[in-house]
């Protein structure tokens, strides 16, 4: 007579405790790959956006140049690139300067009517970089007025030092932390006819120094790290781009010489570069010895 079965076996039993094991092993493992990889998404979308953010006044404030209406090109307001590398390291970051106006990248708290000078940069943490300790990586400005206007009284221009080498002047302040790359190119002008409008990669280079006018365009690259979700040791370089028209680059080019009488176009009050180009005068206002800004910049150029 058979009996039925009733239990199960010692080996079936641990072969369902194994099998259970190895299910529960590659749970674990997916649902730790699965939330890892949304918080490092999460965390590069954060600092995306505050990256994001801070970039867009930087834009501003290179749309806001400072040009004057002198008659010539002059050296201490000219657009400035020094290269220092590909740019994907705080090291290897490129260095730039413009003069400008308005409260953009430099705060309310600046007269936004005073002309400034600006130079960016990317600082590594613990650098002793201008005389300040370095306390985060990231992406620093130093601002300085005008030299005209920080000249005391009873003294001269050559008798202090308004550049920026001079470290105790003008600390760095941060702009966006979670930059850690900065790199620079610039299109000295527009596209020629020749090749039918177009810009060609070869036509940006890598450095505009000791310049006394304003670039066509200036290409900004940044670099923000992201945690690799795969190896969490590995950071990846994660380039930002931004090109930016300088409105100001047909002024410098001849000087913002402005129209003598008879001259200015009366249906449009423009007036005509040597190169063919033009800016357009707005409101009359513009008066020689006087300055030019890009809009937002309190300029009378547009």
């Amino acid at each position: 007579m058979n009996s039925s079965r009733t239990a199960f076996t010692l080996v079936e039993l641990t072969l369902a405790v194994v099998l259970l094991g190895v299910m529960t092993t590659i749970s674990i493992l997916t649902f730790r790959a699965v939330t890892n990889g949304w918080r490092v998404s999460r965390e590069y979308m954060d600092r995306l956006e505050r990256t994001d953010y801070a970039l867009d006044q930087l834009v501003s404030a290179l749309k806001c140049a400072y040009y004057p209406h002198s008659g010539s090109q002059d050296g201490e307001y000219g657009f400035m690139l020094i290269d220092n590398g590909d740019g994907d390291s705080p090291r290897k970051s490129d260095t730039i300067e413009w003069s400008k106006k308005g409260t953009a990248l430099i705060g309310s708290d600046s007269s936004g009517d005073a002309v400034h000078r600006v130079q960016l940069m990317v600082l590594e943490k613990g650098s002793d970089d201008w005389g300040v300790k370095i306390e985060r990586t990231g992406l620093y400005a130093r601002v300085k007025p005008h030299a005209k206007v920080m000249i005391e009284d009873g003294s001269t221009k050559d008798e202090k030092d308004f550049s920026f080498e001079s470290d105790e002047r003008y600390f760095p302040m941060l702009v966006a932390g979670d930059v850690d790359g900065f790199s620079c190119r610039v299109l000295k002008e527009p596209p020629s006819d020749d090749n039918g409008g177009k810009q060609d990669k070869s036509d940006w280079e890598d450095e505009f120094a000791e310049s006394n006018a304003v670039p066509y365009k200036v290409q900004l690259t940044f670099f923000i790290e992201k945690e690799d979700p795969e190896y969490r040791s590995r950071k990846i370089r994660i380039p930002i781009l931004r090109t930016v028209r300088m409105p100001l680059y047909e002024q410098s080019k001849d000087g913002a010489k402005l129209p003598s009488e008879g001259d200015e176009d009366r249906r449009g009050g423009r007036r005509r570069s040597p190169g063919g180009g033009g800016v357009r005068v707005s409101g009359g206002g513009a008066t020689p010895g006087g300055g030019g800004a890009a809009p937002g910049g309190g300029g009378g150029v547009r």
